[in-house]
């Protein structure tokens, strides 16, 4: 039997819970999105460091995820007494558990004399999918070094943090806050309402991301457009995605024959003119 890593949640402090509401929020610019993490990593830290007291007397080398814990490093740099960083892309589509991790650089096996305990930071973990691959690639690099990486994060599902700390290479798993669950999409509930990279960063920012921009006509208030759109959006629990152009909203619903799709839409177009 496994023994599984311990995990450590935040505790559920007003200020914890205001700093989640901002993270979560649909409204959240690029800046705000930034300062929120930047806030939450420093809460994070200190929790870290109180459980480990190996933190404040040796050196540190943290993996942040690409692109999402880019925020995560910035804040936590300063925090620690001295640190190196190693970067890591880690690629999966969404519904599979295909993970790609590339490591861009050195990495961290064998280590150099001044690496240190091993910090991977990601900003949310869903599936666990992403973190579980990093951390059995760190497994066969160390030689199978037990207990030597520590996992930081900000918002991850229940489900996925037990597979992370399941990892024998993961010493402890240090989290914000819990999520419910993961839904059967992927996307953490409560929602953090949009990609999380497209909030950090503003618009699209993956390689693998199939929409652009929200596009608003010219007049309309741009936060309630945003707002009514992204509750519609799959990755937020609705139904519908985003085009390409990024100027209107999509759904496919498919029918057994003809006829069947011909009195759904008829249907359809007759709620529609009474909803109007």
């Amino acid at each position: 039997m496994t023994i599984s890593a311990p995990i450590i949640e935040l505790p559920q402090t007003p200020t914890l819970t205001t700093l989640m509401t901002t993270f979560c929020s649909p409204s959240s610019t690029p800046k705000i999105m930034q300062d929120t993490i930047h806030a939450l990593t420093h809460e994070i830290i200190s929790a870290a460091k109180s459980h480990d007291t190996t933190l404040t007397q040796s050196f540190t080398t943290m993996i942040p995820i690409l692109h999402g814990a880019l925020p995560m490093f910035v804040a936590a740099q300063p925090l620690l007494p001295a640190t190196s960083c190693i970067l890591a892309r880690c690629s999966k589509a969404k519904g599979t558990q295909d993970v790609v991790v590339d490591w861009l650089g050195r990495r961290p096996f064998p280590p150099e004399s001044d690496d240190g305990k091993i910090l991977v930071l990601d900003t949310i973990i869903a599936t666990g999918d992403t973190v579980v691959k990093l951390c059995e690639e760190l497994w066969e690099m160390s030689g199978q070094k037990s207990r030597s990486v520590v996992v930081l994060c900000t918002y991850a599902a229940p489900d996925a943090l037990e597979k992370v700390a399941r990892c024998p290479v993961v010493e402890y798993v240090l989290v914000g806050r819990r999520a419910e669950r993961c839904d059967e999409r992927g996307y953490l509930v409560p929602y953090t309402n949009g990609d999380i990279g497209d909030k950090i960063y503003g618009g699209e920012w993956s390689k693998k991301a199939k929409t652009g921009n929200i596009v608003v006509a010219a007049g309309e208030d741009m936060a309630s457009v945003l707002l009514g759109v992204q509750s519609l959006l799959v990755e937020n629990g609705g139904l519908w995605k985003l085009t390409e152009n990024g100027s209107a909203i999509e759904r496919e619903i498919q029918f057994s024959g003809f006829k069947e799709a011909w009195v759904g839409l008829h249907c359809q177009l007759e709620f529609e003119n009474t909803a109007d």
